[in-house]
């Protein structure tokens, strides 16, 4: 979201007087939010068990394997779970952009219905990182290993009072793991700890961190406290979240393990909450991954949750990361790629690439619109199709085959 909005991001303040003068910060996520492309509620019988996006290509320069590449594919809606209180078209899960990033915004349907996206692809032991940005008031999850019903360990991402980001849950009743190593009080900026009472030192963050050589992620020697939770977490944009979760899908693979970290958009560091917790529960299958928008009044802010970039990385049962494939070869270089960029009004599409080319057109849901080719230099063609809003480009050349992403005007 870094190029057309950051500027936005730091100037926005306003000053009100009421008795005294106050600076209060007026910065909003990603604006207009999407109102097309729903994601469908499914049954478990209707899913076609497929990888998330590509994994057969290979991993990114991080070894992370693709799980979302700006479509639906590879997702579904659980409407099984507590969550849709009975609905069967669930919460809201829309395709948008940042910046021209790919991105996904969730949110409840009316005042109090939930629901889970939910990957096609099973998983086991892994490791997943993804861009979020909540609204302060809301409810949200990654659910672990989960079936259709969402009964899971779950992590949560409970960006409301009484709760915190990076703890875990047993959801759906499974055997309870409530650990809350802080909790927000009242608002963003202002945290408890330790988050939950009982002693417990997975319940209190500065006794997690203070074992960590916290000093290496920008807390004091001593552990991690509500001014380094201000200074670490981006209240104003995208934070960077890292979730492993490992062990105990069978006999002989000992207890099931879940790790959770976050960084801001620009550090390189990442902040330690949640570190090996061990479940001692020796037998949870594999399962979907799941984002949760939780129903009720528990998802209360003023917009939705937005989420992009998410991928994944293998583990073994041990939580070592298992070496991948690359996605490109390094030997390509910046000569050898495919120069190209796009843009569209209401009727045309518009742009310039230097390769002999074939474009697919696409919507929201990876449908295919139209195709069209061509050789090198301008393009401006005619949309055959009338689909508006967000519109996927497959361009195929002799080199690769790459992505891109534009928004067509509806006049």
């Amino acid at each position: 979201m870094e190029s057309n909005m950051s500027w936005m991001k730091y100037a926005v303040k306003a000053m009100m007087v009421v008795g005294t003068i106050s600076a209060i910060s007026v910065w909003a996520q990603p604006t207009p939010a999407p109102t097309t492309g729903d994601l469908p509620c499914k049954d478990e019988v209707d899913i076609v068990p497929t990888d998330t996006v590509n994994s057969g290509g290979g991993v990114d320069a991080d070894g992370y394997f693709p799980m979302f590449d700006g479509t639906f594919k590879g997702w579904f809606q659980s409407c099984k779970t507590g969550h849709s209180n009975g609905s069967t078209v669930g919460a809201i899960f829309r395709l948008g952009t940042a910046d021209g990033k790919p991105a996904i915004y969730s949110t409840q349907r009316g005042t109090n219905t939930g629901g889970l996206m939910m990957t096609n692809k099973t998983f086991t032991n892994y490791e997943i990182q993804l861009e979020t940005w909540p609204d302060y008031g809301n409810d949200a999850g990654l659910f672990n290993r989960t079936p259709i019903t969402g009964r899971c360990f779950q992590t949560v991402l409970d960006y409301i009072g009484s709760a915190a980001v990076g703890g875990t849950w047993g959801e759906g009743g499974f055997p309870s793991r409530d650990f809350r190593p802080y909790a927000f009080a009242g608002d963003e900026k202002t945290i408890s700890i330790p988050g939950l009472p009982g002693g417990n030192e997975l319940n209190n963050w500065t006794t997690i961190t203070s074992k960590l050589n916290p000093t290496s992620f920008g807390c004091p020697a001593s552990g991690c406290t509500q001014t380094e939770w201000r200074n670490l977490w981006d209240m104003d944009g995208w934070n960077d979240i890292k979730v492993q979760f490992y062990g105990g899908s069978a006999a002989g693979t000992g207890n099931v393990h879940m790790k959770f970290w976050f960084k801001k958009m620009a550090s390189t560091t990442w902040v330690p909450v949640i570190q090996d917790t061990t479940f001692n529960q020796t037998t949870v299958p594999p399962g979907f991954i799941g984002l949760q928008v939780h129903g009720g009044g528990r998802f209360g802010g003023a917009k939705g949750t937005w989420y992009r970039n998410i991928r994944w990385k293998p583990l073994d049962d041990k939580g070592n990361v298992i070496p991948q494939k690359p996605l490109v070869p390094t030997a390509v270089s910046a000569v050898d790629r495919v120069k190209f960029h796009f843009s569209a009004s209401a009727s045309v599409l518009t742009g310039n690439i230097d390769q002999n080319y074939t474009i697919t057109v696409k919507d929201a849901k990876g449908k295919n619109l139209e195709s069209f080719s061509g050789t090198p230099g301008k393009v401006n063609h005619a949309f055959a199709t009338n689909v508006r809003g967000i519109l996927f480009l497959s361009i195929k050349t002799a080199r690769s085959v790459e992505s891109f992403s534009v928004v067509r005007a509806s006049n």
